[in-house]
């Protein structure tokens, strides 16, 4: 009777207190061109967007990874990273929308990771427990060991993503926090712009056009940071797919 009465206080718990949940068959994420990337098991159909209010289906640049997938983060210029496990392959696609294995390029994480994300333009970041390290490639195609320093944060990082420059976002439950490069070249919290993941949100995103977009039951809802560091929900501008 006792252990009956404490997972059904656990399970209210949880419905009281939702989180940010990791996303995993369904994923979106955005190209630097105004267009998203929607997967759905192995496959990414893209969409464009003018207006950033209606978005239209991109017919005939599918990507089909011939792989079981993990994670798809969209890389640089015509490249996308597709992780498996410690693996990520880059796919790069021609002007009428084939996709190429870019042969000799792997990034092969040194341990098993949560997740990958682009640092900006030739460097990936690597998620696990508190941490976030930093590798880069070269011309060849070759990984080393980048010389931006680890970010370590206090509390286990659910998600981690690329905004622009030196900021990243990392998500902690239902908070996504920013961090910043100072002059010493250590990672520092930006204070006063945390963004808070509405209750049910499935995916935290970035757009390089300063919104965060959030993923809630095949609906992507948009939020624009103010002056004063107060994220606003962007009306009629939802996509649902």
């Amino acid at each position: 009777m006792k252990r009956a009465f404490i997972i059904f206080y656990s399970l209210v718990f949880i419905s009281l207190f939702p989180q940010c949940k990791k996303h995993s068959d369904t994923q979106v994420f955005y190209l630097n061109t105004n267009i998203l990337g929607i997967r759905e098991g192995r496959t990414v159909k893209f969409y464009q967007t003018k207006d950033q209010a209606k978005w239209q289906y991109f017919a005939g640049k599918d990507f089909v990874s011939p792989d079981d997938v993990d994670d798809i983060f969209y890389f640089q210029g015509n490249f996308i990273g597709v992780k498996k496990g410690k693996t990520v392959k880059f796919f790069r696609t021609t002007k009428n929308g084939t996709w190429q294995y870019n042969t000799g390029t792997d990034f092969t994480c040194p341990t098993e990771v949560n997740g990958v994300f682009c640092f900006n333009k030739g460097s990936v970041g690597i998620f696990k427990g508190n941490a976030v390290k930093f590798y880069d490639t070269n011309a060849q195609g070759t990984w080393t060991e980048s010389m931006i320093k680890n970010l370590t944060s206090p509390t286990t990082i659910d998600d981690a993503f690329f905004l622009t420059g030196s900021f990243i976002g990392v998500q902690e439950d239902r908070t996504v926090k920013f961090y910043t490069i100072n002059s010493h070249g250590d990672w520092i919290y930006a204070p006063n712009k945390d963004f808070t993941c509405p209750a049910g949100t499935e995916q935290v995103f970035y757009l390089y056009t300063g919104s965060i977009g959030v993923v809630m039951n095949r609906t992507i809802k948009f939020y624009k940071i103010d002056d004063h560091g107060y994220w606003h929900y962007l009306e009629g501008k939802d996509f649902s797919f």
